[in-house]
């Protein structure tokens, strides 16, 4: 059985429940905050008991399995009991972690990495009550006998303005503030941590929306490439109701019976795909309206990853 965050006066190394970041709008700044980047991919638990290695979902699903040299070079490491939290990341041929890459793991060649960002348990001591900046000296000292697949996960103390134009130009996902003095708050999304994304903007097309009620859950969006109108995502975040009823007068003129997307239906392979059968909910849209989103990235197909709705364009 896992066991979530147990402390007892010999305690051996065993499942904890991450600690979480707090998103925010804008990252706090001063002496007391340490910066990383904010790597995009599987947070894990990895944790070295004697001679058994183990890889952790957030939610305790055992890992080990699906990433064998991550598991393997753990268990070579060497350095005693241990608990450490990171992230599991695949890099694009840029050395820049890439969700898609991970997502198609089983069929793509491009590395996959542990980036440790904290120490949690050190030969029978938990230390989750010593102050952030602490675990990281410790957690240094372990990763300077890390080798790839493991990656210790920078730290900068610097000024943030620099910090994120450098983030940006290199078309990195994001930053995360931790307060230097904090204790690990096992299962808890705390202030200590924040976290913030720069995300990409775009217009796009609104050529459907699926039907709830008297009104609509998610807007089904695309762009032109050539003539050819090309599905990239069914939008459901960024609505408020009084949003939602806005954009629904000014789109519900517009319906027509013909699919504008060339690229629709979906084959059902992920189960997220706008199948036919999905389809059969859909209303669709003369593509006349504009609107603008915030997203994260694009998949190679040019699908957009977590997107959220800002406005009609006029």
């Amino acid at each position: 059985m896992v066991q979530r965050g147990i402390r007892n006066p010999k305690p051996r190394p065993r499942f904890i429940e991450p600690m979480e970041c707090r998103r925010v709008t804008s990252l706090p700044e001063g002496d007391d905050w340490l910066y990383e980047i904010k790597q995009d991919g599987y947070r894990a638990i990895a944790l070295i008991d004697g001679s058994t290695a183990i890889l952790y979902s957030m939610s305790g699903q055992d890992y080990s399995a699906q990433f064998r040299p991550i598991t393997f070079a753990l268990n070579n490491l060497k350095r005693g009991n241990l608990i450490l939290d990171g992230e599991i990341v695949a890099l694009d041929d840029q050395g820049r972690a890439s969700f898609q890459e991970l997502q198609n793991r089983r069929t793509s060649k491009q590395p996959v990495m542990f980036y440790a960002f904290d120490l949690l348990h050190h030969n029978g001591r938990d230390t989750m009550d010593l102050p952030l900046s602490e675990r990281k000296q410790m957690l240094e000292q372990v990763a300077a006998h890390f080798s790839d697949p493991l990656r210790l996960n920078p730290v900068f103390r610097t000024a943030l303005p620099p910090l994120i134009e450098q983030v940006k130009s290199l078309g990195l996902e994001g930053i995360v503030a931790k307060r230097a003095n904090s204790v690990y708050v096992p299962g808890r999304v705390s202030d200590a941590w924040q976290k913030h994304r720069f995300n990409r903007e775009g217009e796009f097309l609104i050529g459907g929306y699926v039907a709830s009620g008297a009104n609509f859950s998610s807007i089904v969006v695309g762009e032109y490439r050539g003539k050819d109108l090309y599905y990239v995502k069914r939008v459901a975040a960024g609505f408020t109701p009084y949003l939602r009823q806005q954009v629904f007068k000014e789109v519900k003129p517009l319906v027509t019976s013909k699919c504008p997307f060339v690229n629709l239906p979906e084959p059902n392979v992920s189960g997220h795909g706008l199948t036919a059968e999905k389809m059969k909910d859909c209303v669709w849209l003369k593509p006349e309206r504009r609107c603008e989103l915030e997203f994260v990235e694009r998949t190679n197909s040019g699908r957009l990853r977590h997107a959220v709705f800002r406005r009609l364009i006029s």
